[in-house]
């Protein structure tokens, strides 16, 4: 590995060392995930345009939440780094498409009240979306050799073959889907942070 490799992937594991985009990004999916889950199973139409405005809205707001979260606990322990942009994988860019458009199609079907996504091709939909969560999870626990993100996969692939295993419909699947990754992916991002905290305490503010 050349000295620019290693210094990228210095600077991939220092974005995830804190945890804290885990544990915003987990708490987003819950916020999508949530409305989409009860709009299925309560037949409340109004959850699916929470669901959107969520999808929309959260995106953006949590990328600038990380940022300012990293700002006030990472940078003032372990040094600043300038990122031009989030670390964003080829891979997970292809995940996040992928998740907007899965979550894109749900949203129109409960809105519309149409049901023909609940047969195979929901279900194949639905393993495909959970399979990829889970593989590229599993993807960058072995770039970055960071063992928390083989739990994530691990977690995340036992819930698709769960899902699939019931028959779970796209609809419903895609909203259940969405929120237990990201209740796995807040959980293990805050005890990231704990851990990352304990690791790096404050510096004392200096008197005169």
């Amino acid at each position: 590995m050349n000295e620019i490799a290693k210094t990228q992937q210095r600077t991939r594991n220092y974005w995830y060392s804190d945890g804290i985009a885990e544990m915003v990004g987990g708490l987003a999916f819950i916020l999508i995930g949530l409305p989409m889950y009860a709009a299925a199973r309560i037949g409340i139409e109004m959850l699916s345009t929470v669901a959107l405005m969520s999808m929309i809205l959260l995106f953006p707001l949590s990328a600038r939440l990380v940022l300012h979260l990293k700002d006030r606990i990472t940078h003032q322990r372990t040094g600043y780094v300038k990122y031009p942009r989030p670390p964003v994988s080829r891979q997970r860019k292809t995940l996040s498409f992928g998740l907007l458009i899965g979550a894109s199609a749900a949203i129109i079907v409960i809105s519309r009240g149409y049901c023909t996504l609940d047969g195979t091709l929901g279900r194949a939909m639905l393993l495909g979306m959970g399979f990829g969560i889970a593989g590229t999870s599993a993807v960058r626990a072995w770039k970055m050799q960071m063992p928390r993100f083989f739990i994530n996969a691990a977690i995340t692939f036992g819930i698709v073959l769960a899902l699939g295993f019931v028959g779970t419909g796209f609809i419903e699947g895609v909203g259940l889907l969405l929120s237990v990754v990201g209740v796995v992916s807040a959980v293990i991002g805050m005890v990231a942070l704990c851990s990352y905290i304990r690791r790096h305490p404050k510096a004392p503010v200096e008197t005169l």
